[in-house]
């Protein structure tokens, strides 16, 4: 149950706390960065993440495809590759963004071939205010409209419309700042295929959430706690544990980060 719309990518789950971030010099930062908005400190180039689930039997099963996020200079997020034990990559998204970091195309690519894409519309002012969707043949299928946006850019709320200008999905959610603390998306029918809740740690990372989604058409439930461990040389954590309602774990994440210099 991850990124719900190619708008807010990459923030949905990676949560901050901090409002008014300084660079290292002691400059401003720009609000809009993904690294602000996942909570990572430093000048991040690249993050490593693999993981290894843990069944009921505690059995620890590692997964075979590991994802590593690229980031700019200016701390927004260039690309995501997920590759197999081979190194094969077998998923990729790129994301072009205007000088502002203003995401202007979002593309997906499943073993080099394209899924989908979103070409963002942007107003004067520079709001998002629209977006095309394109199917993997490149014909559009859709588009988004009644969008509503933050001071840090991000997009909590709007519809997604088919191209017989019917709705095809609903969301609002919910943050404080760049905090994510839920929200709701619903499909055509006005079904809800998502609802849930979010609280974070005092270092602003996620430490709970509280969910309820559609999985092939059956709405699966979720209480997960969660808990970190080590903090590389920046403070950005290396190794975070998920458990679930009864306090068994379930999941581990594990994550690499390099940085420019």
């Amino acid at each position: 149950m991850k990124q719900l719309i190619p708008f807010i990518v990459g923030t949905f789950f990676l949560v901050s706390c901090n409002n008014n971030p300084t660079s290292e010099t002691g400059a401003k930062a720009p609000l809009n960065t993904d690294l602000l908005s996942q909570n990572l400190k430093g000048k991040v180039k690249t993050v490593t993440l693999s993981t290894t689930t843990i069944d009921s039997t505690g059995k620890e099963k590692s997964d075979s495809l590991t994802t590593v996020d690229s980031f700019d200079e200016k701390g927004y997020r260039t690309m995501s590759q997920t590759k197999n034990n081979t190194g094969k990559i077998t998923r990729e998204e790129i994301v072009k963004h205007d000088s502002a970091g203003r995401v202007l195309e979002y593309l997906s690519n499943k073993d080099c071939k394209m899924v989908s894409k979103l070409e963002t519309e942007i107003d004067a002012a520079g709001n998002y205010v629209g977006g095309k969707t394109y199917d993997s043949t490149g014909k559009q299928d859709g588009y988004y409209k009644e969008l509503k946006q933050n001071e840090y850019g991000i997009v909590y709320a709007g519809k997604h419309y088919g191209m017989n200008d019917k709705i095809k999905e609903e969301f609002t959610m919910k943050y404080d700042k760049t905090t994510f603390l839920g929200g709701k998306t619903t499909d055509s029918s006005g079904k809800v295929s998502y609802e849930g809740t979010a609280k974070v740690n005092d270092k602003g990372d996620m430490a709970e959430e509280d969910l309820t989604y559609m999985e092939k058409g059956t709405a699966k439930t979720e209480k997960n706690t969660f808990k970190y461990e080590g903090d590389d040389e920046k403070g950005n954590w290396t190794k975070r544990t998920k458990y679930n309602d009864k306090g068994k774990p379930v999941e581990v994440l594990k994550r690499t980060l390099t940085y420019y210099n």
